[in-house]
Formats: structure tokens, C-alpha cells, sequence
């Protein structure tokens, strides 16, 4: 599964008012859909042009950075 059916677009994020672990998946065969099953939300990072992925650090990177608010 490429996408969580239920996944919001990173730029829909809001910023992290509470402590939050961020669970990262591997870039073909992602988070296991029993962890999906505990998960709050899952974020989309959309992509524009030929690329299919980013690599997991720059796309934790992200989400960091707009869980921080910084984004």
C-alpha cells in the first residue's frame, strides 16, 4: 500500500500541541497494517514531477519540522 486511505497532506498538519512519536515507514512496503490500526493520523508528503519518493530522513525531516511549527 502506497498510501493510508486515510492519510491528510502535510501541509494540513497542524503543529504538535503534545508530546507525539512520529512512525516512519519503509519507502516500498511502508508501515505494517496492524501499526496503521494504532496509528492517530497518517500524513502524505504530495510529490510534483518525476520523483516517486523521498528518501525517509528527508521526509521524517518534514514532518518534524512542520509537527515544530516551523513549516
Amino acid at each position: 500500500m502506497e498510501l493510508a486511505d486515510e492519510a491528510i497532506r502535510l501541509a494540513d498538519l497542524p503543529a504538535a500541541d503534545r508530546r507525539t512519536i512520529m512512525i516512519l515507514g519503509h519507502e516500498a512496503s511502508g508501515i505494517p497494517s496492524e501499526a496503521l490500526d494504532l496509528l492517530d493520523r497518517a500524513v502524505e508528503i504530495p510529490m510534483v514531477g518525476t520523483g516517486h519518493s523521498l528518501n525517509v530522513a528527508v521526509a521524517g525531516s518534514l514532518v518534524l519540522y512542520k509537527l515544530a511549527g516551523l513549516l
